[in-house]
């Protein structure tokens, strides 16, 4: 028995390399389909593949597969893609919008938006904004596009994205280039989005070519595949009430295809998500597909045999120095120069990740002249140079919008936004307002400028008015209109902070006639301002003090839900000295104070709060109460006791075609009553 021990324990370990040597893990290529929304359950497999040390050899990916892909291909760990999956506003990319206003021509919610194509203006669509789809793909993709340099196969995980070539319908894979570009060729829904050109073919979702694209995999050298099918059947049932549904519907179809029978050997992960829509980025359901992704691959990846296991080597440098920046023919030296202070890649030699990712995230709200703009890299050693590939927004956008208010009247404007006036990186802007009480014209200019690493846009503006101020007895009783008129002038500076913030501050220059006499002064003006394309402007404080008057002004709204029911607080305060007769205060601003006029309690001081509660009757009708309480003066205590007012106002409201719609009665407190009617967005 002695004898035999030391035998077998020689035999054992004889036979185990030779065991190791015959498990060699074959070639093997992680497949991610298409699938919209759906797709954000791969993120759940790439952290089941992280835990069990499972590294594959080459990543393939269609649409939200080539999304997913690239990230981790590039370098992030799959914890770390859930939680960018958790906190990144995707829902707000994909709803239905109204109509944009070019930020230039101000606040505005128009009816209409027409842009000018190649040959024509069309309609404006409303259901995604694709700059910021862009501007958000080409952010994110920043490390790897800086450490590829425009070979994908230079990622610290060779990678591949498949398109399809709009002209022919033929599987397009992409594997050098700009990684954010492929990308967004990749994933670019029809109708949702336009096509991507590049290398001369029109690019759209390679779903509709090869959704999971086995095939690719096979041809890029895979022995293996572990494939991540996100696709589900869609429903029979299908009600059409927005084109975004319609989209989703879309989707779907494109992602239903045959594909490339599986392998003694490969791996099938499919989570369970039937009942989950394309387009649905809410942030539970992005909770609910990503803990799908990791409880399907928990069921299959640890029986995984001979699992790859790939060394990933000394990571490529990312580049340290940029060379050169380039563009292409149809680049003109101004606009050039634009792009380049846009980026922030004229104000060293040196690459700064964190100041170009910041600008390349925020391109969008910098400038709305440009749909996208692609880096491409490229270069070796610590060095890159920069090609920008360049996709213009529509040259001219035309709005216009109309409103009707019971006691204010009719009103209307339009206005013309050129992105590139007289040929150069230069935005100019009118518009003209028309109404029973105000009449308006405005005309502007813009250009984008750095300032050290800060990017600014010079402005010049002049506003041209007149307008019969509304005023009215104690009791309620409606006097003659004063004549007014004035000239206002800006010269200063705007920055975007993000979409919805801005803020803006320079010198003002004021000329106006009221009944008293003519007046003129200059002064300095601050302001800051949040416009969402849901609810328009939600919040706007403005400072401005001249050589005669001084105003301050803050107006802001929030909204919140329970259930439901909407609640939507709303604070006014204004303070000044001396101030124009058009510039004072009316209690309550353009949506009045229940029970009183609209303009009635003017005066230069104003505090006001007000509650407003809604919910669904039936159908697109919503049942309005609104609680105010506030004061106006002239001169005194800000917060005096006397003058203050409470009122309530209540009726019904629906979202139209031409914008809400607004039927209600309010009383306030000295026996005062006023209906309150109004069809589409004031302004």
């Amino acid at each position: 028995m002695r004898c035999r021990l030391p035998l077998l324990l020689a035999l054992l370990l004889a036979v185990a390399p030779l065991h190791a040597q015959t498990c060699r893990s074959p070639r093997t290529a992680l497949v991610l389909s298409g699938g919209g929304a759906k797709g954000l359950a791969h993120i759940g497999v790439l952290r089941v593949l992280d835990s069990l040390g499972i590294r594959p050899d080459l990543i393939v990916g269609t649409s939200i597969g080539a999304v997913v892909g690239a990230l981790y291909a590039s370098g992030y760990s799959g914890r770390e893609l859930d939680s960018l999956a958790r906190v990144v506003p995707l829902a707000t990319l994909f709803r239905s919008y109204q109509p944009l206003a070019p930020r230039s021509l101000g606040p505005l919610q128009p009816l209409v938006v027409w842009e000018q194509g190649d040959r024509r203006f069309a309609l404006q669509s409303a259901a995604v904004v694709e700059a910021e789809v862009n501007a958000m793909v080409s952010a994110a993709m920043l490390r790897g596009n800086l450490v590829a340099r425009g070979d994908f196969d230079s990622l610290p995980i060779p990678f591949r994205a498949v398109a399809t070539d709009l002209a022919h319908r033929d599987a397009v894979v992409l594997s050098s280039g700009d990684l954010a570009q492929a990308v967004r060729a990749s994933a670019g829904v029809p109708l949702l989005f336009a096509p991507e050109r590049r290398d001369g073919r029109l690019l759209i979702d390679g779903g509709l070519s090869a959704n999971i694209p086995v095939a690719v995999a096979r041809r890029a050298g895979a022995e293996r595949v572990i494939v991540s099918d996100a696709t589900a059947h869609p429903v029979d049932t299908l009600t059409p009430d927005t084109p975004l549904l319609v989209a989703d519907r879309l989707v779907d179809f494109l992602f239903q295809q045959h594909w490339d029978s599986l392998r003694p050997g490969d791996v099938l992960i499919r989570p369970a998500v039937e009942g989950y829509t394309s387009l649905n980025f809410a942030r539970r359901t992005i909770e609910r597909l990503l803990d799908l992704g990791v409880h399907a691959a928990d069921s299959v990846l640890p029986r995984l045999p001979c699992p790859p296991s790939r060394s990933l080597g000394p990571p490529r440098p990312v580049p340290t120095r940029i060379a050169a920046v380039t563009t292409d023919s149809t680049v003109n030296s101004s606009e050039r120069l634009a792009l380049i202070r846009l980026l922030g890649l004229g104000v060293s030699d040196s690459v700064d990740q964190k100041l170009l990712l910041s600008r390349v995230r925020t391109l969008s709200t910098a400038s709305e002249a440009y749909n996208s703009v692609w880096l491409t890299p490229s270069g070796g050693a610590d060095s890159v140079v920069f090609h920008l590939v360049v996709h213009r927004a529509p040259r001219r956008v035309a709005g216009l919008g109309i409103a009707y208010d019971n006691e204010l009247g009719g009103r209307a404007w339009a206005g013309l936004v050129d992105r590139r006036f007289l040929g150069l990186a230069l935005e100019g802007s009118s518009a003209v307002f028309l109404g029973e009480l105000r009449r308006e014209i405005s005309a502007g200019l813009r250009r984008n400028f750095q300032l050290g690493r800060q990017l600014l846009r010079p402005t010049a503006t002049i506003r041209l008015a007149t307008e019969k101020v509304r005023q009215f007895e104690p009791d309620g009783d409606e006097l003659d209109a004063a004549r007014t008129r004035e000239a206002i002038g800006f010269l200063g500076a705007e920055r975007a902070l993000d979409p919805s913030w801005e803020v803006a501050l320079g010198l003002e220059g004021h000329a106006w006639h009221e009944p008293q006499g003519d007046h003129s002064t200059a002064g300095v003006v601050g302001r800051i301002t949040r416009v969402t394309r849901a609810r328009g402007r939600v919040l706007q404080a403005e400072l401005l003090w001249t050589g005669i008057y001084p105003r301050l002004a803050f107006e802001g709204q929030l909204l919140a839900r329970m259930g439901v029911v909407r609640f939507t607080p709303r604070l006014r305060l204004g303070w000044g000295e001396h101030l124009p007769l058009q510039a004072g205060f009316p209690l309550g601003g353009d949506d009045g104070f229940p029970g009183l006029h609209l303009g009635e309690r003017r005066g230069d001081r104003e505090a006001m709060l007000g509650l407003m509660f809604s919910f669904p009757l039936k159908g697109p009708l919503l049942a309005r109460i609104e609680m105010a309480g506030g004061r106006t003066a002239v001169g005194g205590s800000f917060f005096g006791s006397s003058g203050w007012d409470a009122g309530v106002r209540a009726g019904v409201g629906a979202d139209t075609p031409v914008g809400p719609v607004r039927f209600e009665y309010g009383l306030a407190t000295r026996g005062r009553g006023a209906f309150f009617v109004r069809l589409g967005r004031w302004f």
